[in-house]
This record gives C-alpha cells, sequence and structure tokens, in this order.
C-alpha cells in the first residue's frame, strides 16, 4: 500500500483526508462500507416534501444539499467515551474512545451509514428530536440549522467539535439527572463516579484536528470546573486560536483563576438561567444562589460585549416556569441578547408536554396574549423563538384531548394496533411508502410474538409510556429495519438497564 491514499466519500471524489500506513484499518474499513453499500438494499423514510420546503424556509442561508450537516462537519463527544454527530442524537454511536481513535471514530462505518440516511432526508436513524420539532413547527429548536453557517471542509476534517467530557457540576437541577451533575448522581442516585475515558492522549489525537475547526463547544456538568477542558483550551490557543471557543454555563462559577483566565480567551458565552423568580430559580437550580448568578450573568454580558463575542440565555422551559417565559422576552431584550428555549421532556413532573388538556389549554390562552417589539435584529429573533416554542406547546395541547389511557393497551394486539396507527398518522413520512413500512412491522410484530414467552411480552406491554412519540417513533424504526433476533436482543439490553 501507498504511504498514503485518499478517502471517498460515499458520494463522490472529492478531495480527501489523507490517511498514513498506520490507517489501513481505517481505510478497509472504508472501502468495505462501500462495498456493503453497493450491494445493500438499505430503504429510507424520507421527510415528506411539503414539511421539506416548510424546515428549508427558516434555514439561515436558505436551502441546502443536505436536510442537516451534523455527520458531515461535527463531532460529539459525551460519557463514557461515546462519541455521536451532535447531541440531539445519543441513539446512533459513531464510536467509542479509547477503543476507537478520533480519526477512526469519524471515518468509520457507523458515520457513514448515518450520513447516508441524511442524503436521503431520512431522520429515522437517532434523530427523532429534529424530526419532532420539524414536525410540529419548533424550527428554532431545531438543532440541525446550527450546522449550515459552519464550514464543510474540503479534506473531510470537521469544522465543528462538541465535548461533554465530564458530569462534574455543583448544581442538582430539578429537571436533571445523574449523567449530567456528579453530585445528583452521588445523592439523588446513589450511584458511583461515572467513570471518564478522556485523558491526556485523547488531547494529544485532538491536535490533528483542531487547525481546521471553526467551533469548539463545551458542555457540563459545568464547563469551569472540568479540568480536563482547560488542557483543551491551552491547546486550541496554541495551535488556532482563532477558533471560536463556546460555552454553556450555568452562570455560578466565576472567580479570580476563571476571570484571569476569560482575558486570555475570547469565549462565546451563554447562560442557563431558568427563572426571573428567586424562590422558583433557587427551587429548580439547587445549591445556585439567584443574587450571585445575576451578578454574574451582568459581568458575562460585559466581557462578551468588550470582547465583541457572542452572549446568550438559555432557559429550559418547564410546568415550573412556563407562565414566566414572556418575560424573559422582555428581560433578554433588554439585555440585547438573544434567548433559546429548549424543550424539557423528562421528568414527567417538569415538562409542559404532561400537562392536562386544561392546563394545556390554559397556559395556550395565557402565551397567547403577548406581543414583542422587534425594532432590533435580536428583538426580531427573540419573537421567532417565542413563537416557535408556542407552536410546539400548542401542538401538545391538540394532542392532549387524544392522550391514550395506558389501561388500554392490554394485548399484544392492542400494541400492534397502536404501532401502526402512528406509522399511519405521522406526518412526516411519504404516504407512498407507508404500506411497505407496515407490512414489515406487522410481520416483525407477529414473528416477535411467536418467539417471546408470555412473561416477556407482559413485561413488553406494561414497561413504556405508550404516549411518548420518541418512543412509538424508535419501535417502528426498530421494527422496520432489525431481525427478530435483533429484536430480542434490544429488549434484553432494555430489561437489564
Amino acid at each position: 500500500m501507498n504511504q498514503q491514499v485518499s478517502y471517498l466519500m460515499a458520494n463522490g471524489s472529492e478531495p480527501v483526508l489523507l490517511l498514513h500506513k498506520q490507517d489501513n484499518r481505517i481505510f478497509e474499513s472504508t472501502v468495505m462500507f462501500n462495498l456493503k453499500k453497493l450491494f445493500s438494499r438499505e430503504t429510507y423514510n424520507p421527510l415528506t416534501p411539503e414539511l421539506m420546503r416548510e424546515y428549508n424556509q427558516h434555514r439561515p442561508l436558505g436551502p441546502q444539499p443536505y436536510l442537516c450537516y451534523a455527520p458531515f462537519k461535527s463531532i460529539y463527544f459525551g460519557h463514557g467515551g461515546k462519541a455521536v454527530a451532535c447531541c440531539y442524537n445519543r441513539n446512533h454511536v459513531l464510536g467509542t474512545y479509547p477503543q476507537q481513535s478520533i480519526k477512526q471514530i469519524w471515518l468509520g462505518d457507523e458515520a457513514n451509514k448515518l450520513r447516508e440516511y441524511i442524503k436521503h432526508n431520512d431522520l429515522s436513524l437517532g434523530c427523532l428530536g429534529c424530526k419532532q420539532h420539524i414536525t410540529s413547527g419548533n424550527f428554532d429548536a431545531v438543532k440541525t440549522l446550527q450546522y449550515d453557517e459552519r464550514t464543510l471542509n474540503k479534506n473531510k476534517y470537521p469544522s465543528v467539535m462538541e465535548f461533554e467530557l465530564s458530569n462534574v457540576c455543583n448544581l442538582e437541577c430539578a429537571m436533571c439527572n445523574g449523567n449530567f451533575s456528579s453530585l445528583i448522581r452521588a445523592k439523588r442516585e446513589n450511584l458511583p463516579p461515572l467513570e471518564i475515558p478522556y485523558n491526556t492522549a485523547f488531547v494529544d489525537q485532538l491536535e490533528e484536528f483542531i487547525p481546521y475547526l471553526d467551533e469548539v463547544k463545551f458542555y457540563g456538568g459545568e464547563p469551569f470546573l472540568v479540568d480536563i477542558y482547560y488542557d483543551i483550551w491551552e491547546r486550541i490557543l496554541k495551535i488556532n486560536p482563532k477558533v471560536r471557543i463556546s460555552v454553556q454555563t450555568n452562570g455560578t462559577t466565576l472567580n479570580s483563576r476563571l476571570k484571569d483566565l476569560m482575558e486570555g480567551i475570547d469565549f462565546h458565552i451563554n447562560v442557563s438561567f431558568d427563572s426571573l423568580k428567586k424562590e422558583v430559580y433557587e427551587e429548580i437550580r439547587r445549591n445556585a444562589v439567584y443574587e450571585r448568578v445575576r451578578e454574574n450573568i451582568n459581568y458575562f454580558r460585559e466581557y462578551c460585549s468588550r470582547k465583541n463575542t457572542f452572549f446568550g440565555i438559555s432557559v429550559c422551559a418547564m410546568q415550573q416556569n412556563r407562565m414566566e417565559l414572556p418575560e424573559f422576552i422582555n428581560f433578554c431584550n433588554g439585555l440585547d441578547a438573544p434567548v433559546y428555549f429548549h424543550t424539557v421532556l423528562y421528568p414527567e413532573h417538569c415538562s409542559i408536554r404532561n400537562l392536562s388538556a386544561t392546563e394545556l389549554d390554559e397556559t395556550v390562552d395565557f402565551l397567547k396574549g403577548f406581543s414583542f417589539p422587534e425594532n432590533t435584529p435580536v428583538q426580531k429573533k427573540n419573537g421567532q423563538h417565542y413563537h416557535d416554542l408556542l407552536n410546539q406547546i400548542v401542538q401538545w395541547q391538540s394532542k392532549a384531548t387524544r392522550r391514550i389511557d395506558v389501561s388500554s393497551i392490554k394485548t399484544f394486539a392492542d400494541l400492534e394496533q397502536l404501532i401502526i396507527a402512528h406509522v399511519q398518522n405521522d406526518k412526516s413520512s411519504v404516504e407512498e411508502l407507508k404500506q411497505a413500512r407496515i407490512e414489515k412491522i406487522e410481520a416483525n410484530l407477529q414473528n416477535l410474538k411467536a418467539r417471546l414467552p408470555a412473561e416477556m411480552l407482559n413485561q413488553l406491554l406494561g414497561r413504556f409510556d405508550i404516549n411518548d412519540p420518541f418512543l412509538l417513533d424508535n419501535a417502528s424504526f426498530f421494527l422496520e429495519k432489525l431481525s427478530v433476533d435483533e429484536l430480542i436482543a434490544r429488549y434484553n439490553e432494555v430489561v437489564q438497564k
């Protein structure tokens, strides 16, 4: 084999990320993927043309060749070494560090598989969050839009890297869990600390990728408390100081060490802030002190203004703060800062989606009663963010009266009818493809019923919230794509968790 070989994307012959002798396995993997593709009978479930047209109208650069650029531009490193395309798709794992190197993950079969789905406008391979948001008209929450304006490198290196390497955190937020807060994991869940596989070797591997990056994003836990992030920031400053460094912080950490660090780095800062009322805020963001965070918000805003970097506010829209959402528009307009609303689905007692039909009616009526100035770009953007969130809540309102009584699903036939009805009513799916999908699902359900003991069937019926659209999307996808043996193996994995 030559000293260097070229990696070809599945759809063409653009110039390429160069691989050296030690990367033979990656090259062989790429060749095998393309051979598999030639003989594959993979079927896709693209979004409808109508949804695509509406979606493209909300893209910052207008219609683009690909529905989403995350798999082509970005890699997201999460807990346990698992790498995915973005934080909205945690189900389709591209690879795991340190079992695979960063380059092996980026060029691997699973990354190529996701790219193929996206090329066919199919969000079934783990991208159900964006599918739900697009279908509901909540375009502000669609993660795909964030990647349109990032560079598509001709040499195939990613232009965006996102890091969620540790759950170290000083808060115990009401809507959070131990995967994202070390304190919750220890105190609320009584579990041992998460194992962190990321080390100096990982930071060393990043050096090859840093020269080609536009943006690097850091999440937690609380990013300013994660030690390895300081090592990565040091490497970035050394190799490519022009990279945009974005941090999602809870706003509680601001000491002299951090202030000194910030003067040497042009941080772009987004602060998570969920209530303008002290008692509500401190009930949601447990361990935080409202007055101190308000002071820190002012400091971060002044810093970003002085550094000419981005400053924004992120709000988790929940049952606890739903009547404050209009106040956040006015608050952020006053700061001349964009506000981003994150829809909370779990835990259920925090999710607006899980309010009663009457409560949702009251919420929608209240939120519809507000209008906001649109005299500046930020004001216009915040008004659109509010409108898109309201679209999402209105959709939940319309579905609330049709919620299924879980006790009505008593037999496997009931479950089968529910899943088939979900596919039939899927507004994101092309009508001409639905019958073939249903036939595959029905055949697999009957085979599954024949193979599973009665006890396992009863466990299956009682285990899941059948009003959860993500569950139904996942169930229909797996029943369409997997063999019965694979389905049983998946079910056993879920039961063991």
